[in-house]
């Protein structure tokens, strides 16, 4: 016994450091968290949105926010929704980013676009840019199309629309037998985006009868309007609430015999008549007018009465339709007077059933400083091949000589 105590007593005691020196799991943490000066096993607390993300080799994350917010709103908007998903941090962006909403491919079944829209108008905080919705589908029962009716009123209600730009939007056929009563209703909250849109389109859609006269779009640069019911006065209330208006395209206007357009900046009109009857587009007095287009004129009647820097015109078809420009009157094969030719014009499109060389000659001394000539010849038309003359250079035309630089043929 005592041998074995003298023998102990020799060992010397293991210490604390030998002991802590030994390479146990529990040693191998502790210098772990040594080295990580304490920090490893916690969670990174949360960084602040205003300060800068460290890269680690992600450029993308390194970006401020309104980069970021920026990128976002030209995404699709399925895309944009899904950045949510990417990051904790990403999650508020697609809220404040700016919105570029086009619902009009968003659902495969169009009557669940509208409960789609309504929620994503809810959830945003805007601001909105542009919101696009073709062809909107109401339900056809009669309790449906009331739910979708009070959620369109309150699209356009929505905050986050309060500063939208650009709108265009378009609505099925309701079905009724009554041509000016089968088109949705223009919900009354769309003229509350009157103050800042820059770029309109209505479609498939019946005005109100009667329009506030304090309606005012002040920015508004271009305006839409397709296959609409309207009051020659609410067009009118309309086309003088646009101030700074340039660009204005019309077609299949409906329940209007005569178009009166009048306004002191526009520079573009485009015009297809209504497929149910001739139709009348009178120009009154558009001092800026440069462009006047009509692709399809089939019996309609166009008077200009003021445009004094119209250059750009056509395509005329003289044997299908009456074209009166001040006191130029171009129908038929009527000579015009020479006396009543345009100065103005310098690009002419030209649209004949067949290649009638009398009335295109007779049309070209109208405009003596014309220089760029389109021909379309129409072979549906069927008509028959007259007055195939020569040009005759005693008798010279103006543009001819002197004028005109390129042709074309279609």
């Amino acid at each position: 016994m005592k041998k074995n105590s003298a023998t102990s007593a020799a060992v010397p005691a293991t210490n604390k450091n030998e002991a802590e020196a030994v390479p146990t799991a529990k040693n191998m943490r502790a210098a772990k968290r040594r080295r990580s000066d304490g920090t490893a096993g916690r969670r990174a607390p949360k960084r602040a949105r205003d300060l800068p993300r460290p890269s680690h080799g992600d450029l993308i994350s390194s970006l401020p926010d309104d980069i970021f917010e920026a990128i976002i709103s030209l995404l699709p908007i399925k895309d944009g929704v899904r950045t949510q998903a990417v990051a904790r941090g990403w999650r508020p962006l697609w809220r404040s980013a700016p919105l570029d909403l086009d619902a009009t491919d968003m659902c495969s079944n169009k009557y669940k676009c509208i409960s789609v829209v309504s929620g994503i108008l809810c959830d945003h905080l805007g601001p909105a840019r542009r919101f696009t919705f073709e062809n909107i589908c109401l339900h056809k029962s009669k309790k449906g199309y009331i739910m979708d009716d009070a959620w369109i009123e309150r699209w356009f209600r929505s905050r986050c629309l309060d500063n939208l730009e650009e709108l265009d939007i378009s609505f099925r056929l309701l079905g009724n037998a009554d041509v000016s009563r089968n088109r949705y209703p223009l919900p009354s909250s769309v003229l509350r985006l009157a103050p800042t849109l820059v770029v309109a389109t209505f479609g498939v859609c019946r005005f109100p009868s009667e329009i506030a006269p304090c309606l005012d779009f002040p920015l508004l640069r271009h305006l839409t309007l397709w296959s609409i019911s309207v009051s020659e006065e609410a067009l009118h209330v309309l086309l003088s609430a646009c101030h700074v208006l340039e660009t204005l395209f019309l077609q299949d206007i409906r329940d209007i015999d005569c178009l009166r357009v009048s306004s002191p900046t526009l520079r573009i009109i485009w015009f297809i008549a209504t497929p149910l009857g001739r139709q009348e587009l009178f120009i009154e007095d558009v001092p800026h007018l440069e462009r006047l287009l009509f692709p399809r004129l089939d019996g309609e009647t166009i008077r200009v009465h003021n445009a004094p820097k119209l250059k750009i015109l056509g395509p005329l078809s003289p044997l299908l339709s009456k074209i009166e420009i001040a006191n130029l009157n171009l129908q038929g094969t009527i000579t015009p007077s020479l006396s009543h030719s345009i100065c103005t014009v310098n690009n002419l499109a030209l649209k004949f059933a067949g290649p009638d060389l009398y009335a295109v000659l007779n049309v070209l001394r109208c405009f003596p400083c014309l220089e760029k000539l389109y021909v379309i010849w129409d072979e549906s038309l069927q008509a028959e091949m007259i007055n195939m003359h020569q040009y005759e250079p005693l008798n010279p035309i103006k543009c001819l000589e002197s004028h005109l630089k390129s042709t074309g043929v279609e």
